[in-house]
């Protein structure tokens, strides 16, 4: 069992797979896998922009992250946003693409075709934590 922000902070850098829950229109979850980067406490995804958790969390900013294995776990609920910030969303990128280390061609895109870089297509989301459960 994870005890404090430390420990946290550790699992969290090593797991690769987190459950990002939003608020759908229609006030039901909306529970979807996520790749993420977790830095100060805050978690990061990128993602497509036209995505339904973005399409969620601009309707309504509350939203939940589980990170867990065997045992131990991971919660936060808080508050999400899209980063605006250009350097913010490339040192945010940079990040998630140092975890996954995938294979991008010459003009940043993924296996997929996607360009990672591209700000009219992907977008990063910041989960500042209102609250955090250590399991």
């Amino acid at each position: 069992m994870l005890k404090n922000p430390r420990e946290a902070q550790s699992f969290m850098e090593q797991e690769r797979l987190a459950s990002f829950a939003t608020v759908a229109s229609n006030n039901e979850p909306h529970l979807v896998p996520v790749f993420f980067t977790y830095d100060d406490s805050k978690v990061y995804i990128q993602t497509d922009r036209k995505s339904m958790k973005v399409r969620n969390l601009i309707r309504n900013s509350y939203v939940a992250v589980a990170v867990y294995r065997e045992e131990e776990a991971v919660i936060i609920r808080g508050k999400g946003q899209i980063i605006d910030n250009n350097e913010e969303f490339i040192k945010r990128t940079r990040d998630h693409i140092d975890k996954y280390q995938p294979q991008l061609d010459e003009y940043g895109r993924d296996s997929l075709g996607i360009s990672l870089f591209n700000e009219k297509v992907r977008c990063v989301i910041e989960v500042t934590p209102k609250r955090i459960l250590f399991w």
